[in-house]
């Protein structure tokens, strides 16, 4: 009986977070069944990676209707990060081919194109400046960077919460060259100034990514790039050594070609490195990176300040068709569960996630400090359209959500059995396990 309330109390904990108290009960059962077993902490997490490394290879192994694999390769990490000697855990499930047509294998260091899930990079990027005194949020565009005059009034944090509509004479996907894709970049305008609406664009955030080259380029007396201030600012401090633009190494995937190039077309013919997409990363970077965002909780100051955490699963617009898009596009948790976004309900309310075209995710509870990524290799070309959506085969959607939705189960009775050995019986440990699938 004991156990049971010392578990309910736990839950309760996560409710009073925001947690989704239905969403909870489904795993309670289980939870007490881990932690009633005559094992220690170890063996109780080894059963249920076990659970979720089988639930990894069934992914990694499903197909789709014409025999298609929906991914080739996949990277798997949970991580629960410790502050208060109560010891950590990560686990990793790494497996796979690192391309439909190439025979290397994914191992802990292939990196993974993770397209728009650099937006979050960029306003982790554009957040610390700010801190640093180097960009004002409320600077108007053409004020700071007069490549954009036809932006009008329309401020960084505008083009930070999708204020408006943004369009540009001419498609950039299709310009002949780099020069030719920014002629037609600076030729962004506003088909509408609204600021009681938002809708997603990739625009705001290559905007931005070119202002902090100006406005850094400014403040240094000579040109600097904004993979450069990536580098400078945001990757290099807190020890993100392998997440990088346009990749150095050939053990990449996800980005459906063999010449180690950015898959967004846009991100591409811009050269590789502007803030909508083009970030390469491993499990183990976004892991530490969730690491150093979480510390703020526990000091005055972390990689940002806390109320600029709090802006990555703030909601923005509630009310609009786009409710489940925060600032620059991130996916905040939203009441209707995964049917609006890639947020977990079971998470914390002020928790975020963000995924790419190419399908892979990041999702971070700040709260409960907890933090997840399933990156994968599932681009797919093929001249018979009907078998492809969206760049992937037809049913990655369902195929991954499911994937998704199974392993948070597993990850929320990891946190909870977690939860009870350190409070309950006094169990402080590190433990990180990497499982490989063939």
């Amino acid at each position: 009986m004991k156990i049971e309330s010392n578990i309910d109390n736990i839950l309760d904990e996560l409710v009073k977070k925001g947690s989704n108290i239905e969403d909870l009960k489904h795993f309670r059962e289980k939870s007490l069944s881990m932690v009633k077993k005559d094992e220690d902490l170890n063996e109780v997490l080894g059963h249920i990676s076990r659970d979720i490394k089988d639930q990894t290879e069934a992914f990694l192994n499903s197909k789709n209707q014409y025999g298609t694999n929906y991914i080739t390769g996949v990277s798997t990490c949970i991580y629960l990060p410790d502050y208060e000697n109560n010891g950590e855990y990560k686990l990793k499930l790494i497996g796979g081919k690192t391309g439909r047509t190439r025979n290397i294998k994914v191992d802990e260091n292939t990196l993974f194109d993770v397209a728009s899930i650099t937006k979050v990079f960029t306003l982790l990027l554009l957040f610390k400046l700010e801190e640093l005194g180097y960009i004002n949020l409320n600077d108007r565009v053409c004020d700071i960077n007069p490549d954009f005059q036809n932006l009008e009034d329309f401020t960084l944090n505008d083009l930070v919460r999708l204020h408006g509509e943004l369009k540009t004479n001419g498609n950039i996907a299709q310009a002949s060259s780099t020069e030719e894709a920014y002629e037609m970049l600076k030729t962004l305008y506003l088909v509408s100034d609204s600021r009681e609406e938002n809708k997603y664009t990739d625009f705001g955030a290559i905007v931005i990514s070119d202002t902090i080259e100006k406005v850094l380029s400014n403040i240094k007396g000579e040109k600097v790039t904004f993979e450069e201030v990536m580098y400078e600012y945001l990757l290099s401090p807190i020890g993100l050594y392998q997440t990088q633009f346009n990749p150095n190494t050939h053990r990449v995937s996800g980005n459906g070609n063999t010449k180690r190039l950015v898959h967004d077309p846009k991100a591409r013919i811009l050269g590789g490195a502007v803030g909508s997409a083009g970030i390469f990363t491993t499990s183990d970077d976004l892991a530490r990176l969730a690491k150093c965002l979480y510390k703020v909780n526990y000091v005055n100051r972390g990689l940002i300040k806390k109320s600029k955490l709090e802006r990555l699963g703030e909601v923005t617009f509630p009310n609009s068709s786009q409710s489940n898009k925060g600032n620059l596009g991130i996916y905040v948790k939203h009441p209707l569960g995964y049917e609006k976004t890639f947020t977990p309900p079971e998470f914390s309310t002020g928790s975020f996630s963000h995924q790419g075209w190419t399908g892979s995710i990041a999702a971070f509870d700040p709260n409960n400090l907890i933090h997840n990524n399933i990156l994968v290799n599932a681009i797919y070309e093929d001249e018979n359209k009907d078998k492809v959506r969206a760049d992937k085969p037809i049913g990655f959607g369902t195929a991954f959500g499911e994937y998704q939705k199974q392993i948070t189960k597993n990850i929320m009775i990891m946190y909870v059995a977690k939860k009870y050995y350190n409070k309950y019986c006094n169990v402080r440990e590190n433990i990180e396990v990497t499982k490989f699938i063939k």
